[in-house]
């Protein structure tokens, strides 16, 4: 049978877990599904799931994880902004997570062309095919967004309680479009240098040290992130993993000593990072079809 597809979430207040929720047209933002906050929240794992709208999250404080269809994991911190796109399927994974402060927004610029919104038509034609692009990886916020997060994350818990005030809709209202656009303009930009710097440095560190065994935590403390976030950047960058860019660098050169000298297998194997020379002929015959001796034949 086919699997179902995943349910698209919309506006839901309240949801079975403890999030403060507002409804964007309850704050005259009609493009904006809901804004929500937790505090100090351990959730367990979600159902897989997309938004109608792309889906900004905040994290003020703590660790949590999400998982792809797919088998992506991205891994957040406190610091972290993550965009995850319309339509794309997800999941949080409660198995790394700590407990969380965080805010999300969730908008879909399209639903504001005909309806009343801070941003004109021009501006959120800009803003759907600006969102539309990203790809789900955490990035740090930038000063002017953390600070919006906070003040946002303040607003919403005002809001749910007894201590509404006038003009706090206005506030909320302006401080979301603040996060929206702040994110538009320098999401995108500081993720593409971060990515790049950091899949070059973890290269960069392999190409120098692959003759000894690299662990991936270590690995992941010289590229300046965390194990989950390297592995994201690598195979978004590369189209493989760390560990895979390593066997086959470490075969590369292994096949060009082959060609080249007459030095032993064990030899070979043990300057190039192998433990042995048993495990390189496995991981050299997998990348290349041929056992070293083989190759040293032809």
């Amino acid at each position: 049978m086919p699997e179902p597809r995943p349910a698209k979430t919309t506006f839901q207040n309240p949801l079975p877990v403890r999030d403060l929720l507002v409804s964007g047209k309850e704050l005259g933002l009609p493009m904006v599904d809901y804004i929500a906050a937790n505090h100090r929240f351990n959730a367990g794992r979600m159902s897989w799931h997309s938004h109608e709208g792309h889906e900004i999250l905040l994290l003020l404080s703590g660790t949590t994880s999400y998982e792809f269809r797919g088998g992506r994991h991205a891994s957040l911190k406190g610091g972290h902004i993550m965009v995850v796109p319309r339509g794309t399927v997800h999941r949080g994974l409660n198995d790394t997570r700590q407990a969380s402060t965080l805010c999300a927004i969730v908008f879909n610029p399209t639903h504001a062309r005909t309806q009343t919104t801070p941003f004109t038509r021009k501006e959120c034609d800009w803003l759907a095919k600006h969102f539309g692009k990203l790809r789900p990886s955490p990035s740090p916020m930038s000063a002017a967004i953390r600070q919006h997060a906070k003040t946002l994350h303040r607003l919403i818990r005002q809001h749910a309680s007894t201590e509404k005030t006038e003009g706090l809709a206005a506030s909320m209202r302006l401080t979301v479009a603040s996060i929206i656009i702040d994110t538009a303009r320098g999401y995108d930009s500081t993720q593409t240098a971060s990515t790049a710097r950091v899949a070059h440095d973890a290269i960069h560190y392999l190409e120098h040290h692959y003759m000894k065994p690299v662990p991936m935590d270590h690995l992941a403390k010289q590229a300046g992130c965390s194990r989950p976030r390297l592995f994201a950047i690598f195979k978004q960058e590369t189209g493989m993993s760390p560990n895979d860019w390593l066997q086959r660098h470490r075969v590369k050169v292994a096949a060009e000593l082959l060609r080249t000298t007459n030095r032993k297998l064990e030899d070979i194997a043990s300057s190039v990072g192998f433990s042995s020379a048993q495990y390189c002929c496995q991981v050299f015959r997998k990348y290349t079809g041929k056992t070293p001796g083989e190759h040293r034949a032809c």
